[in-house]
Parts: structure tokens; C-alpha cells; sequence
């Protein structure tokens, strides 16, 4: 779900809140509780620079629930578009390509980058990925993470990462 999106529905569990703690109707003991997480999910989130060159999240780790995804490209391509991404992948011998996707701080077009050895590389688990996205098994639990590094970058800790949204905002 995008941030937009998630904002909403926030803004709509607010409003039915108030709106029944005005009538009498609901207490904060009783009252609507948090969104249950599907019983098995798979998560999703997609990491790439700030117009300053700092990691951000472009897409904030999402679950989805198991049965709601075809395949991890699926559930990428889904990730992508929920959260506003402009993408270009291709298929090759050796499965889905992902190419570039344009940064949502600035507009500029992250693919390959020879002076830096920067891709979007796939992690699953927390690990970077032995195979390609559409060799990528989901099971319940699975995590992926597109993140634009270089080849043995670890993983940044998703808990620290300003969503990009906020970032543009901020500015």
C-alpha cells in the first residue's frame, strides 16, 4: 500500500473512531483495533537514494497476503506501481531484468552505473539473492528488497530509512 494511501486509510479509521467515540459507541478498550496482518504475507520494499545520495525507502516495507500474489515479479511490478515508480525491465536468458527505476527524489533514471558498479540488486531474507526475481519461491515470511548498491553491499536497516515522500515534503 502507498503511503498516500496508507495516510487515508488512517485518516478514515480516525474520522470512524471519533465519530463513534462521539456517539457512545466505542472506548479505546473496545474500540477499532490495529489492521491484522494476512495470516501468511510476504513483504516487499524498494531502497534507493535521496536527492542527497542517502538511502531511502522509494517504497516502505508492505505486506501482501500470500495467496494475493502470483509470483515475487508480480509482487514487484505490484510494489512498483502502488508506490508512483516508473521501472523498465526486460526479459533475457537469464530470467527478468530489472533495468532501472526513475528516482522518485529527483527524476533521474537509476540503472547500471559503470563508475560506481551500482544496480538494483534483489535480497531475499535479508541475503543478497543467488537468483533472479522470477526464480524467487514465496512462501509465507518471505522479505524482498530492491536496493540500489553495488555488488557485496550489505543491506541497510529498514527501521532507519526515511520514506522518500517525507523527504520531498520536507524540501
Amino acid at each position: 500500500m502507498s503511503s498516500p494511501t496508507k495516510k487515508a486509510v488512517r485518516l478514515f479509521a480516525a474520522i470512524v473512531l471519533a465519530g463513534g467515540l462521539a456517539l457512545g459507541g466505542c472506548s479505546s478498550s473496545e474500540g477499532a483495533a490495529a489492521p491484522e496482518e494476512p495470516k501468511e504475507a510476504v513483504k516487499i520494499a524498494v531502497v534507493g537514494p535521496n536527492a542527497e545520495g542517502e538511502d531511502a525507502a522509494y517504497v516502505e516495507e508492505t505486506s501482501y497476503a500470500l495467496a494475493d500474489v502470483e509470483d515475487a515479479w508480480a509482487l514487484s511490478q505490484k510494489a512498483f506501481d502502488e508506490g508512483g515508480l516508473t521501472y523498465d525491465a526486460s526479459n533475457s536468458d537469464y530470467g527478468v531484468m530489472l533495468n532501472s527505476i526513475t528516482s522518485p527524489a529527483d527524476g533521474t533514471v537509476l540503472g547500471w552505473d559503470e563508475g560506481t558498479g551500482k544496480y538494483w540488486q534483489l535480497f531475499v531474507d535479508g541475503e543478497a539473492s543467488e537468483v533472479g526475481i522470477d526464480g524467487v519461491e514465496l512462501a509465507d515470511g518471505t522479505s524482498i528488497v530492491w536496493y540500489y548498491s553495488a555488488f557485496g553491499d550489505a543491506l541497510p536497516d529498514m527501521a532507519d530509512l526515511a520514506p522518500i515522500e517525507a523527504l520531498a515534503d520536507a524540501a
